[in-house]
């Protein structure tokens, strides 16, 4: 029984730790937010003062005042997002990026002779293989094989390839 009280009370002691410290991380993300956001609006505001007439400066316009705080809010909401979750703009860039290779690949499928009947990892290596050969004379040979392979193939499945075709991909 007493164990079983003491295993309760490490467990809730270790529960009560990592919220503790869950707590005083998303405190201190909080503080370097608004840390940025305050920095930015020093920045603004000396550039301004600095660019402005010191007589100007009491008649501020209105309107600009309301940009200034819309963009300022916009930098603080961008900024506590960003703090929370440091790996959203590297996903969203991978995405971003694999989502325009997977694009240009199918674009670029039927610009490579027999390029529907090929894989996307086969395609990706025929263009490889191109991008490494050292010469056009090298290129040339690549390109002779795969019309063959691709004639090949065709034949199989009984598929008419047209012969003239050649694009960025060849």
């Amino acid at each position: 029984m007493n164990i079983r009280i003491l295993i309760l009370m490490l467990a809730s002691g270790a529960l009560l730790a990592t919220s503790a410290s869950a707590i005083a991380q998303q405190s201190r993300s909080e503080q370097q937010a608004q840390q940025t956001t305050q920095e930015r609006q020093m920045e603004r505001m000396q550039s301004r003062e600095h660019m402005e007439a010191p007589d100007r400066m009491a008649q501020r316009d209105p309107e600009r005042d309301r940009d200034q705080d819309r963009d300022q809010d916009r930098d603080q909401d961008r900024d506590r997002d960003q703090l929370r979750d440091p790996d959203q703009d590297r996903d969203q860039d991978r995405d971003r990026d694999q989502d325009q290779d997977r694009d240009r690949d199918r674009m670029h499928q039927d610009e490579i002779f027999g390029g529907q009947m090929m894989s996307e990892q086969e395609r990706q290596q025929y263009r490889e293989q191109l991008r490494n050969a050292s010469s056009e004379q090298e290129r040339a040979q690549i390109r002779a094989e795969h019309h063959e392979r691709m004639r090949e193939r065709a034949k199989e499945r009984g598929i008419e390839l047209e012969e003239d075709k050649e694009g960025p991909g060849e």
